[in-house]
């Protein structure tokens, strides 16, 4: 007789990190990757066309969130759940394809937590998402959290990145 094996829980968690809520208003984009971007970041244009970037130095148009990919071709992609090839976990590599979700609904990990309603802002440097409104980062118009959340806890992001927005850091 076989042994069932039960050590996991119950029931699963409410979502990943850059997960897509529902696909009921969803657009998703793509661009090339200029860095390594990690899922669930905002991400900017950068200075090479159809290129996307984290927010750094200098100016760019906000493009969307970055987007979990569950999977990948050839062991080399990074998922987010266990180390592959050495690669770092949780994102995507330079020059590969970024799913940018531009408007819709993503689960993002917050680093100050969220209050349902309240503004989105990203971090400078690593495109990291918060309601804090301190000096340095940048207000992403038409973002707002959907749920709340303690800081390090997924909260719901509504995305509304169609209006031309620049953020520079």
């Amino acid at each position: 007789m076989g042994i069932a094996i039960d050590t996991f829980g119950q029931y699963a968690g409410k979502a990943y990190e850059g997960q897509i809520n529902d696909l009921s208003m969803a657009d998703v984009t793509t661009a090339v990757a200029s860095v390594a971007i990690p899922f669930a970041r905002a991400v900017v244009s950068a200075t090479v066309d159809k290129q996307g970037a984290l927010p750094a130095a200098g100016a760019g148009f906000f493009l969307g969130i970055s987007v979990r990919k569950p999977v990948g071709v050839s062991g080399n992609y990074m998922t987010g759940q266990v180390s592959d090839s050495g690669n770092t976990v949780g994102g995507y590599r330079l020059n590969e394809e970024v799913s940018l979700l531009s408007t819709g609904r993503i689960w993002v990990k917050t680093l100050a937590g969220a209050t349902k309603g309240a503004q989105v802002y990203a971090v400078p440097l690593t495109g990291e998402l918060t309601n804090a409104a301190t000096a340095g980062n940048h207000l992403l118009p038409g973002c707002v959290f959907k749920t709340t959340a303690a800081a390090g806890e997924l909260a719901l992001v509504q995305v509304k990145s169609d209006v031309t927005t620049t953020i520079a850091a």
